[in-house]
């Protein structure tokens, strides 16, 4: 009788030892495969300043994506500043879970090394070939093979805001980022990126233009605060 009892217990124990093992190694899979999806196929970052004022405030997640390699007019992406560097896998699939799990409110470190450092939410507004100029933080394009220059708005594929203010009368129009400049030809793979804050933001206007593989990602979802839910 006792030997049947240990049996059984014997039989017990390991059955359950068992199904903990499994259930470890189904949750380890889970948990590598959510992080490839978002480290390959979609990942959050939080907007944490203003740049992009007022369609995408300040503290709002995005989900973007690698996969998302068109690059339209008016086109909401992240791009890599001239001295981005990069950063380990690991550190960024398990930052980027955190950062999605919870609306990017807990952060791994700083929120804008998800992906890489110091990268940037701007939007796409001149493509390969353009000629453009900017008069009072409005930028003028004419596409390559046309005769007239329209506004940024007139060509955007999707409507979108920015903020433009007029400085004050006798400002120093050398102090902060640019609203005016002439005439500048958009070369093969190039790219103009401005933010939608055009008196603060940090752009094209002082990087310059940015080659293709320096757009690493497109945006599309904004899922947080969740009264701003849209697609892009």
């Amino acid at each position: 009788m006792n030997k049947e009892l240990y049996e059984l217990s014997y039989s017990l124990k390991k059955e359950m030892r068992q199904r903990v093992l499994s259930i470890v190694c189904m949750l380890v899979a889970v948990y590598i495969v959510i992080n490839l999806i978002l480290a390959f196929v979609v990942f959050p970052v939080r907007q944490v300043s203003v740049s992009m004022e007022s369609d995408v405030g300040r503290n709002s997640c995005i989900m973007f994506s690698p996969l998302k390699k068109h690059f339209g007019r008016g086109a909401v992406v992240l791009v890599n500043p001239l001295d981005s560097e990069d950063v380990p896998f690991l550190k960024k699939a398990g930052a980027s879970f955190i950062s999605f799990v919870t609306a990017g409110q807990v952060s791994a470190g700083n929120m804008n090394n998800l992906v890489g450092k110091e990268r940037q939410i701007r939007r796409v507004v001149g493509l390969p070939g353009d000629t453009i100029y900017m008069r009072d933080y409005v930028l003028y394009i004419k596409p390559r093979g046309e005769k007239y220059f329209l506004t940024e708005f007139e060509l955007a594929e999707k409507s979108y805001n920015v903020n433009v203010s007029t400085n004050p009368a006798g400002w120093d129009n050398t102090i902060g980022v640019i609203g005016s400049f002439e005439e500048m030809t958009l070369g093969r793979n190039e790219y103009f990126v401005l933010g939608d804050s055009r008196i603060s933001c940090i752009d094209s206007r002082l990087w310059g233009p940015l080659k293709k593989d320096d757009v690493c990602a497109g945006a599309v979802l904004q899922y947080f605060p969740f009264s701003r839910l849209s697609l892009f």
